[in-house]
């Protein structure tokens, strides 16, 4: 598959979506970041809620991850995702520096997509998401719970523009 030219396919200004799906960018520049490319990164973020009440445990844990798009992104694997330290309440609605954006999948641009999308998050990290409960004795094993049934409330799906 040949490599594209990110650069050349870039434009000087954020590529305009529907206006019911929100469009953010992250506060942090990510390591070695010089290219100066925002590209469009899936973002979803969730509180997830663990309880066991024979351990007498009740958890909420917040979590935010990322996961790249691609031109042609129709279909989203949230396997690939990858987490990241910003929170909603740190994303930007204006960009930390001035710079030019990669185009936008057509597909991230329609609500039912996205819709569909944040169902699939919502599903992973019923999933995926695990709270490990060390063993209180020595020779016993640790305890993984998953999410409380009904404890995954995702607070935000949506695209986020990474600089880089």
């Amino acid at each position: 598959m040949p490599k594209i030219d990110k650069e050349r396919l870039a434009g000087p200004t954020r590529p305009p979506g529907s206006p019911e799906i929100p469009q953010f960018h992250l506060p942090t520049l990510p390591a070695g970041a010089s290219s100066g490319v925002f590209s469009p990164r899936l973002y979803g973020a969730a509180k997830i809620h663990f309880s066991d009440g024979r351990r007498k445990l009740d958890e909420t844990r917040r979590v935010a991850f990322l996961l790249p798009l691609e031109p042609d992104s129709r279909n989203v694997d949230w396997d690939l995702a990858q987490p990241t330290a910003a929170m909603p309440e740190d994303l930007l609605q204006n960009p930390p520096r001035k710079a030019s954006y990669l185009p936008l999948p057509a597909a991230s641009m329609e609500v039912k997509t996205l819709a569909r999308w944040a169902k699939g998050f919502d599903r992973w990290l019923a999933r995926t998401q695990r709270l490990v409960v060390p063993a209180k004795t020595d020779g016993a094993e640790d305890v993984s719970l998953r999410p409380k049934r009904g404890g995954v409330s995702v607070e935000l799906v949506g695209i986020a523009w990474e600089l880089g």
